[in-house]
């Protein structure tokens, strides 16, 4: 049975579609199986830096939950199959669109309970294929990151060595702590991932250490791991490839790799 872990922050910008694809391009080097979904409805991130022309997509996750949340996945037998497509690093994608946003705000007005499960539901009835399903979120608190919590098993909070971004983390916990509460009893934050910590600046080093001291002293985890920043990681993105196939042997595709053993370790 497939481990679904989400990527989060409710602060954009801190590298969190690039941590989804790293991991997960990181993981199936190593042999797993891996699934990512792209959950962003306001960007839809991951879809972009696979390369991917969402208006040239017959399906996406826009239809899967449209079509679960009415119940009528029987009316396009194989829909959830012709959602998944195989990219050429070796793991599975379940794309966004431009209509995303237009379903969970259909989702958010909808009266029923069960509206917070819908990608639960889904992620369910193929689980079994993968070793881990990866889900990218939006810096939101809205239903369809409400949806991602109910259905992951982990969290990883990314975060950087900097105010703003570490402001945000308060609310989303308490958010996990909600859905934790009300919709989801086994989900867990796994740790915090720093990332895109420039090493040369004094300041960026003593934040780092300090936001490690301060969680880990309320008891969260925080990957010894942290990313270091990288002009890399920038390229990567506009080359519309992973880290590891834009540059394997850069600091921030080693950090990655070194972050998903630790993630999946411990």
């Amino acid at each position: 049975m497939g481990k679904v872990i989400a990527i989060c922050n409710q602060k954009g910008g801190v590298g969190k579609t690039t941590t989804t694809l790293s991991t997960a391009v990181a993981l199936a080097r190593k042999g797993f199986k891996v699934l990512t979904i792209d959950c962003d409805d306001g960007n839809a991130g991951l879809t972009k830096q696979l390369g991917y022309d969402n208006e040239e997509i017959q399906y996406t996750l826009t239809d899967l939950l449209l079509f679960e949340f009415y119940n009528r996945m029987d009316m396009i037998p194989g829909l959830i199959d012709d959602c998944i497509l195989k990219h050429d690093e070796g793991i599975d994608v379940i794309i966004a669109d431009n209509k995303l946003a237009e379903i969970t705000n259909n989702l958010a007005s909808a009266q029923d309970e069960k509206k917070r499960e819908t990608l639960l539901r889904i992620i369910d009835r193929i689980r079994g294929k993968y070793d881990y399903i990866i889900l990218d979120t939006a810096p939101t608190l809205n239903i369809l990151f409400v949806n991602a919590l109910a259905a992951t098993d982990e969290v990883v909070v990314v975060t950087q060595s900097q105010g703003a971004a570490e402001a945000a983390i308060g609310e989303l916990i308490q958010t996990v702590i909600n859905v934790k509460e009300r919709i989801n009893p086994s989900i867990i934050i796994k740790g915090l991932l720093i990332n895109m910590v420039d090493n040369r600046t004094k300041y960026e080093k003593d934040k780092s250490q300090l936001i490690d001291r301060s969680y880990s002293d309320l008891g969260m985890k925080v990957f010894k791991n942290k990313i270091p920043r990288g002009i890399a990681a920038a390229k990567s993105f506009d080359e519309k490839k992973s880290i590891f196939a834009f540059d394997s042997k850069s600091p921030v595709a080693e950090a990655y790799a070194n972050f998903a053993e630790e993630l999946i370790t411990n």
